[in-house]
Order: structure tokens, then sequence, then C-alpha cells
């Protein structure tokens, strides 16, 4: 895990869940750039849950894999989103 990652999480464990620009405000030495693109690295693996709270805000909060003390094979990822199936294709 990388020392932003680390931060990130500490501070969700410390404050629950907040708004992005409230997690950039929590690490200042690190810019929103880098803030963003490790929340959309752990939100794709579980680690966090994103969620859109309003038309341009996101709540940040922590995923099963972190928030749980359970064993990870019973842990399921949430994923929001468009789904998109894809088309069938006949043999």
């Amino acid at each position: 895990m990388t020392p932003i990652e680390e931060d990130i999480i500490d501070n969700l464990r410390r404050s629950g869940p907040c708004i992005l620009d409230e997690v950039v405000t929590y690490l200042p030495l690190f810019s929103w750039g880098e803030v963003f693109c490790a929340v959309d690295r752990m939100s794709k693996d579980g680690r966090l849950l994103v969620r859109q709270s309003s038309y341009s805000a996101y709540q940040i909060s922590l995923g099963s894999q972190v928030s749980s003390s359970s064993s990870t094979s019973s842990q399921t990822r949430q994923v929001s989103g468009n789904v998109i199936p894809k088309p069938h294709v006949a043999a």
C-alpha cells in the first residue's frame, strides 16, 4: 500500500465517510490529482466505496475489505455505474 493510500484509509477510520474534497483538504502534502488517482485505484479493488452525494460531490467511505475484520474470502465488492451487457454471439 502506498503512503497516500495509507493516509486516506487512516483519515476515513478517524473521521468516517467524507466528501472527496474533504479528503483532499485533510491531506495537504498531496495534490488533488494524486488523491483522486489513489481513491480511484482503491475504489476499483474494493478498499473504498465512492457514492455520488450531489451533482458534483462524491462521498468516500471504507470498503468491506478495510472496515471489516472478517476473512477476505467472504467479502464482496460493490460496483456502481452503468453496466453494458456483452452482445450475444451465435456460434
